[in-house]
């Protein structure tokens, strides 16, 4: 005989309980949900549910471990797994008094009221899901009623990134195992969103939080549980503001030293234009920012200082602008090539792009009255000792050497 198979309590002349009047009738299950791994006690009520020779769970027998009447002490009937079915006497026999209709020591419960039947029973492994469970009688099988199996609750391992900021928007991945199950993610209580799951995954979005660790809790049929670690809010940092960029010009060349003045520059990368630039210094306190200019556009002209910081980007006002050199000068020669000593004499100095000449230097002394055109420059020489001199011409582009040399005589 199997513990789903228990004989009816022994049955003595006058004895309580009395059998079934008819088929079993299932009215309820506490509870009605447990694990997929069973082991667990349910108890059934309903009618006529005396003398259960089996329990099903979709198809799967219970195991029977006591019957009774719901309501009284000790169930009335007990019949335990301790004992042996069919040998002890039942728990209602006569000469019980003030359970019954009135009558001294017969032994009903209720005689005239009968209360329902219970069974309780110990519920057998299944796969997660909704079954219908039944009792079986001599009379009969009963209705049916829904049980479910719940899967076995989630098992997170980690959450990544394990920080985010307290404005929340945080893509994150929760992974573990049994997660599929996961319907949400609570941060400090508050759900995250588009939150989505499966067996070794979980995926959202952090709500705001206030800055600090965080309790994470996945929420799933099985029940909750806290990811390891949780999440810690930190509070974001500020935006960086631009007052002004000095110099605010330069050459297309790049290259040009330059000094951003502003706040919350810590960290802060800059671009002219879409063009990176070099930093190469910020202060302590993220005020200042030293860097070189990158190369710009052939033609030159304003383009924007853009400061990207942890916190955000911004603007420095006015931009920047750059400007084009002018052609190299290339000087050809100097006529006359001679003069006195005491200066004096009036040259030309013959070439192109010459139009950028500022001064002629006559072995470093400075011509007077220099004034030039694309392709001459004119002046007078200054006085110097007999010799050759080098002649130089300074230029907005640099120092550009004459060939050959005026001698002094």
């Amino acid at each position: 005989m199997t513990p789903n198979a228990l004989a009816p309590p022994h049955q003595l002349a006058g004895a309580w309980p009395v059998p079934p009047a008819g088929p079993p009738v299932l009215l309820a299950l506490v509870p009605t949900t447990g694990p997929a791994t069973g082991g667990n006690t349910v108890r059934l009520t309903g009618q006529n549910l005396r003398g259960a020779v089996s329990v099903s769970f979709g198809g799967t027998p219970a195991t029977i471990v006591q019957w009774g009447l719901a309501g009284l002490p000790d169930d009335g009937w007990d019949q335990s797994a301790s004992a042996v079915p069919g040998t002890e006497p039942p728990a209602w026999q006569g000469g019980h008094d003030g359970h019954g209709d009135g009558h001294t020591g017969d032994g009903r419960p209720g005689g005239d009221h009968p209360r329902p039947d219970t069974l309780v029973v110990i519920a057998p492994p299944h796969a997660p899901g909704t079954v219908l469970v039944t009792v079986t009688t001599p009379a009969g099988t009963s209705n049916p009623l829904p049980y479910t199996y719940l899967a076995p609750p989630p098992a997170p391992s980690a959450i990544s990134p394990t920080s985010g900021p307290t404005t929340g928007g945080t893509p994150f991945t929760i992974t573990g195992t049994n997660l599929a199950g996961v319907t949400g993610v609570l941060f400090n209580g508050v759900p995250a969103t588009g939150v989505t799951a499966t067996a070794t995954s979980v995926t959202g979005i952090t709500p705001g939080g206030a800055a600090g660790n965080a309790v994470v809790t996945l929420i799933s049929p099985s029940g909750t549980t806290t990811v390891p670690g949780g999440f810690t809010y930190v509070t974001p940092p500020l935006p960086p503001t631009a007052v002004a960029i000095v110099p605010a010009v330069g050459p297309v060349t790049g290259g040009t030293p330059y000094i951003i003045i502003g706040t919350h520059l810590t960290g802060a990368s800059v671009t002219f234009g879409s063009t990176p630039s070099t930093v190469l210094f910020i202060n302590p306190a993220g005020t200042l920012l030293l860097g070189l200019t990158p190369a710009g556009p052939a033609a030159g002209g304003n383009v924007p200082v853009t400061v990207t910081g942890p916190g955000g980007s911004t603007t420095v006002p006015g931009g920047f602008t750059y400007f084009a050199l002018p052609p190299i000068p290339a000087p050809t020669g100097i006529v006359p090539a001679t003069g006195p000593a005491a200066g004096g004499t009036s040259f030309t100095i013959t070439g192109s792009n010459l139009g950028g000449t500022v001064a002629v230097l006559f072995n470093g002394v400075p011509a007077t009255g220099v004034t030039a055109s694309a392709t001459t420059v004119t002046g007078t020489t200054p006085a110097g000792a007999a010799g050759s001199a080098t002649v130089t011409l300074v230029t907005t582009s640099g120092v550009v050497a004459v060939p050959g040399t005026f001698l002094y005589v």
